[in-house]
């Protein structure tokens, strides 16, 4: 492909978020998780030929595509990125040039590499957690040791407030 489009989920669930471009002019919006492509895409696990779908819209169950999408320069696949049942992202790839037209053969292969990309944006995705963990966790023990420390500070000086009173004249 020529030029392309990476959207990956966020981190609430709500929407796709364009997180990538490769030698891609065009301003794309973000992609609501209710958007009837996403849905699309979610259910099915589809790849979307966009060549196919505009001579045949009835082969993706009259799905509509976001209107921005038709003023797109060279659009040809809408690719998902799934792990297990969930859509974690979205690839649009622009049309190369002399790209002949997708077989089924062409199509699990670019479902497989899809999903072989969502593996590893998962696998991120929990590296990127497990280490945030591990720093609320190396806080948590800073935070318990310095109030440690306090309890240990306020009890010398408890005894020193307790001792004040009776060896006041001493």
């Amino acid at each position: 492909s020529s030029a392309g489009y990476l959207w990956l989920l966020d981190e609430d669930g709500k929407a796709y978020h364009l997180a990538a471009k490769y030698r891609a002019e065009q301003e794309v919006p973000d992609l609501a998780v209710d958007d009837a492509m996403v849905i699309f895409l979610r259910e099915q696990g589809w790849l979307i030929d966009l060549v196919e779908y505009r001579r045949e819209p009835d082969r993706y169950g009259n799905m509509e595509l976001p209107s921005w999408l038709a003023r797109m320069n060279l659009p040809w696949l809408i690719v998902p990125l799934t792990y297990g049942q969930q859509l974690l992202g979205i690839a649009l790839l622009h049309k190369a040039p002399g790209t002949r037209q997708l077989n089924y053969e062409d199509r699990d292969l670019l479902k497989t590499a899809g999903n072989h990309i969502a593996v590893h944006l998962a696998q991120e995705n929990a590296d990127s957690q497990l280490a945030e963990s591990r720093q609320f966790e190396a806080y948590n023990r800073l935070t318990a040791f310095l109030m440690h420390d306090l309890n240990n500070l306020i009890a010398q000086q408890s005894l020193i407030v307790k001792n004040a009173e009776k060896h006041k004249r001493n």
